[in-house]
C-alpha cells in the first residue's frame, strides 16, 4: 500500500507540471545539468542502469554498461530566498519493461521518478516534474544518483537528455529588486474580446509598458483535449514538450513586442470541457515568469466538427526492428464521406529504419515519420493524410525496420489520427 501511494503522488506531481504547481506571477530560475563524461563515466547522455547489470554475462561489458547514473547541477541559489525547487527531466523511458525509476539527491530521500508505461513494456518518452524539497537542496554543486530496476526488461535501462533544477523565488528576493522585476506582471490577452476561439486567434501578453524592454522572449501553452505530445497518459491536459530545452507542439513564440502569435486551432478536436492558455515569460537575467491562465475558451457552436482516433490496441512494445513487423488498427466511423482533412500524430523514438524505403505505412500507404538519419532521438511528425488512403471501420497501420541494432519505436500514444469534417 505505501508503494501504490508513493506512486500516486508521483503522478499527482506529474500532472501538476509548473502550471498548477507554481503560482500566478511567480518567478524562477533553471540550472540545467552538464554532462560531463568524467563524472557520468558515459559519453553524451546520462545513461542509467538497473542494479544488477555490471555482472550481467551479455550486456556487463558493454560501454552503456558503465554509466553510473550521476548528474551534477550547479544551484547558485541562496536556499533561505527560496520558496520551492522542481527537477525537470526529457526522459527517454528506456527499454520496455524498466521499472522503478528514482533518485537521490545529495544522499537526502529517495524520490520516485513518474511511471508512465515503460514498466508494462511500453516505449516512452516523458517530461516529469517532480517537487523537491529546497532542505535536499544545496548551494553549489547538487549530485542526483539516479537508479532503477531490470522489472520485465532485458536490460533495466533509460536515459535522460536533459536535465534541469527550477528555483522558485520569494516575492522580495533581492536579485528581483536589483534588476528592477520587483513589480512586474504580465497576463495572456487574445485578440478578440470574447473566449470563443476561432480557427486562427492572436495571442499576446500585457504588461505595464516600463517593463517590455525586460522580456527576452514568450512561450504560449494551451490545455485542451488532444494528442498527448507530453507522453504523461492524459488528453484533456497542457500541451507541449521541450527539445533540447526548447518548446515544440505549444501554441506558439515570439521574441518582439507586442510578442503575438497566431494559434491555429482547426485541427484541435472538438472540445468536452472548456479549454485555457497561460505563458511563460522569459526575462533578461534569466529569469521566469509564470502569468495567469484565461479560462473557460470554447469554439464556436457551428465550427466543424473535429474527431481524434486512437489504436483500438497497440504491440507491447510498438518497437520495429530486425525484419520484425509491427501492425495496429485506428477504426474509423463507418461513413467517412465528409472528411474535410486528416492529420497523423505520432512520436517515436528514431534508432533507425535500416534499408527500408517506407517503413511506416496507413492502408498500404507510406509516411514519412523518421529523420532517415537514425538520430536516436524523438521524431515528432504532424503529417497531412489523403483521406482517399483512409477507409469506413479498420484502417491498417504497418511498421517495419530491418537494422539489426535499435530501430523504431511508437512512442505512447502511438499514431493518431486527427479528422476534420466538412460543416453538415
Amino acid at each position: 500500500m505505501k508503494r501504490i501511494t508513493v506512486v500516486v503522488m508521483a503522478l499527482f506531481a506529474l500532472l501538476a507540471f509548473f502550471y498548477n504547481a507554481v503560482n500566478a506571477g511567480q518567478f524562477y530560475r533553471e540550472y540545467w545539468a552538464e554532462w560531463d563524461e568524467k563524472i557520468t563515466n558515459c559519453p553524451n547522455r546520462l545513461r542509467v542502469n538497473d542494479t544488477e547489470l555490471s555482472l550481467h554475462e551479455t550486456f556487463g561489458k558493454r560501454s552503456e554498461a558503465k554509466a553510473n547514473g550521476l548528474i551534477l547541477v550547479q544551484v547558485n541559489e541562496d536556499l533561505f530566498q527560496l520558496e520551492a525547487a522542481q527537477l525537470y527531466l526529457e526522459m527517454w523511458g528506456g527499454h520496455p519493461g524498466t521499472s522503478n525509476k528514482r533518485f537521490l539527491p545529495n544522499g537526502k530521500q529517495v524520490y520516485n521518478v513518474p511511471e508512465v508505461g515503460a514498466a508494462a513494456g511500453h516505449c516512452t518518452y516523458s517530461y516529469p516534474v517532480i517537487p523537491l524539497k529546497v532542505q535536499h537542496l544545496v548551494t553549489g554543486t547538487n549530485a542526483f544518483q539516479f537508479a532503477c530496476d531490470r522489472g520485465e526488461s532485458f536490460w533495466g535501462h533509460f536515459i535522460m537528455d536533459n536535465a534541469c533544477v527550477r528555483c522558485f523565488l520569494k516575492p522580495d528576493h533581492p536579485d528581483l529588486v536589483k534588476a528592477g522585476l520587483k513589480g512586474f506582471s504580465a497576463n495572456v490577452k487574445l485578440s478578440n474580446s470574447s473566449n470563443v476561439l476561432q480557427d486562427v486567434t492572436e495571442v499576446s501578453i500585457t504588461c505595464p509598458k516600463e517593463f517590455e524592454k525586460s522580456i527576452a522572449s514568450v512561450d504560449y501553452l494551451g490545455r485542451y483535449y488532444g494528442f498527448d505530445d507530453n507522453g504523461d497518459g492524459h488528453e484533456n491536459d497542457w500541451h507541449g514538450f521541450t527539445q533540447k530545452k526548447q518548446y515544440q507542439n505549444h501554441i506558439g513564440s515570439a521574441s518582439k513586442p507586442p510578442f503575438m502569435v497566431s494559434w491555429n486551432t482547426s485541427m484541435i478536436p472538438t472540445q468536452p470541457k472548456p479549454m485555457a492558455i497561460r505563458a511563460v515569460v522569459h526575462l533578461k537575467g534569466e529569469f521566469h515568469y509564470a502569468t495567469d491562465t484565461i479560462d473557460d475558451l470554447t469554439f464556436p457552436p457551428k465550427r466543424s466538427r473535429v474527431e481524434m482516433y486512437k489504436c483500438s490496441s497497440i504491440p507491447v512494445p510498438f518497437w520495429s526492428r530486425d525484419s520484425q513487423e509491427k501492425k495496429t488498427i485506428i477504426e474509423l466511423p463507418g461513413d467517412i464521406s465528409s472528411l474535410k482533412q486528416v492529420h497523423l500524430m505520432i512520436k517515436i523514438w528514431d534508432g533507425g529504419e535500416g534499408n527500408i524505403r517506407e517503413p511506416f505505412k496507413i492502408n498500404g500507404h507510406p509516411y514519412s515519420i523518421t529523420s532517415r538519419k537514425a538520430i536516436h532521438d524523438v521524431v515528432f511528425t504532424v503529417a497531412e493524410v489523403n483521406p482517399k488512403h483512409l477507409q469506413p471501420g479498420k484502417n491498417q497501420i504497418t511498421l517495419l525496420s530491418d537494422t539489426e541494432h535499435h530501430g523504431i519505436e511508437v512512442l505512447l500514444p502511438g499514431p493518431v489520427l486527427i479528422a476534420r469534417y466538412y460543416e453538415k
